[in-house]
């Protein structure tokens, strides 16, 4: 009888050990960037105010480390996270092949995909019907700029088109001050052939980079450096910013995110900046604004708590509250749309000189032409910016002959 109660002593301690064990779960986070991995940090902890039992282990790793170990776990089978960010250059590398590592997230959004900016909170992510990523940040490029220096040419603002921002350019370059600092490796082409609506590829996959749209946007961007000389060559990393705090070019073109970046590194310029929407063409081509970056967050098909990693996705992402909490910590302006009738979503920005940017924001918001994808983008990407836009902002070929270079390239590439 004493080895009976004895057995039955052991068996419930057996059992209640296993019980707790079920409900200690830790989930693996695997993301890239500083901001979104500290809003996400915030938010673990508030989720487990919920879910006591649940901790989300952020790690976060350098940009390359980060996709390239993730992608190797997949292709293994074994040593994936529960939940990464992927970055939407980027996930093109991840649909390829017949399998796709990722958890298809249509059923679980469900209805919720009503209350969802789709064009930046799911399309990127999107590949052959299934969502497999969701992003929180509407990523609207907006035109900043210094008014103190166009006020000093006696100019109101850059321009609402192409031809009055040159034309506006010429009379800030006779101050001594350039237009933009232009990046040699694409960004700014990137931001307006987004704006017409196509990007790098069309709704169906193909390459349209060398579009009449695309060569337009590139004569555009080499008559502002070598034609009408209103333009720089954007210097790299710390000594961009030198650049900007040294008042040698007025105007960035950038999303939303990237305010944090100018608040962090070009301090002392608050309050000489204002922000308006991208100028289009006077022929009405192109859209004010664009989209440029984002990270969709995946759940991947090793995780063992799927069902847990969703509600953490969800709690983050699908709530007003984790959206504004992504809003005051990074400036990621939400794809979320009942956030937008938040009022503090609407605080003006004293750097911004007292300008309310979810305002204008959320006026551009629905003019974003849709971000087409496609599983070729990394390496069509690369291909353009290095047979393309690099040697012809740097004069060193012409955009017929660096097109043509680009169509062979793509041409292998697809083969």
């Amino acid at each position: 009888m004493k080895i009976a109660r004895a057995s039955i002593v052991w068996m419930l301690l057996l059992l209640a050990l296993c019980v707790n064990t079920a409900f200690a779960q830790t989930l693996e986070f695997w993301g890239f960037a500083d901001n979104r991995n500290k809003w996400y940090q915030a938010m673990a902890e508030e989720f487990k105010k919920i879910y006591p039992n649940v901790t989300i282990n952020i790690r976060s790793f350098p940009y390359e480390e980060m996709h390239n170990r993730l992608q190797a776990a997949l292709i293994a089978g074994f040593g994936a996270p529960d939940i990464a960010d992927v970055e939407i250059s980027r996930m093109g590398q991840f649909v390829k092949g017949d399998q796709v590592g990722f958890v298809p997230l249509n059923d679980l959004i469900g209805d919720e995909i009503n209350n969802l900016y789709t064009g930046a909170a799911t399309a990127p992510w999107t590949w052959q019907g299934n969502i497999y990523g969701i992003g929180n940040e509407l990523n609207a490029v907006l035109m900043f700029y210094r008014w103190d220096l166009y006020e000093n040419a006696g100019l109101e603002h850059p321009g609402t088109t192409w031809e009055e921002f040159i034309e506006n350019g010429k009379k800030l370059a006779a101050t001594g001050v350039k237009t933009l600092a232009i990046n040699d490796q694409g960004w700014e082409y990137w931001w307006i052939i987004a704006s017409a609506g196509n990007g790098f590829f069309d709704s169906q996959g193909a390459v349209a980079a060398d579009n009449e749209f695309g060569r337009k946007t590139l004569q555009l961007l080499y008559d502002l450096l070598h034609t009408h000389e209103i333009a720089m060559v954007a210097p790299l990393d710390a000594a961009y910013y030198g650049a900007m705090q040294a008042d040698a070019f007025a105007v960035h073109l950038g999303a939303p995110w990237y305010q944090g970046f100018m608040k962090d590194n070009a301090a002392s310029l608050a309050g000489k900046w204002k922000m308006m929407p991208l100028p289009v063409f006077a022929d009405g081509s192109g859209a004010p604004t664009a989209t440029h970056g984002g990270t969709g967050t995946v759940i991947t098909n090793q995780s063992r708590y799927p069902d847990i990693a969703w509600e953490f996705i969800k709690f983050a992402n699908l709530t007003v509250e984790g959206q504004i909490a992504a809003f005051n910590m990074a400036n990621l302006f939400p794809t979320y749309t009942p956030a937008w009738t938040d009022d503090r979503l609407y605080r003006t920005d004293d750097y911004f000189s007292g300008q309310r940017p979810a305002e204008i924001i959320s006026q551009v918001a629905p003019l974003i032409p849709p971000l087409n994808n496609s599983p070729y983008w990394p390496e069509v990407t690369d291909a353009f910016t290095r047979l393309v836009i690099t040697p012809v902002l740097q004069n060193t070929t012409t955009i017929d002959r660096a097109m043509q270079d680009f169509r062979r390239e793509v041409d292998r590439i697809m083969r």
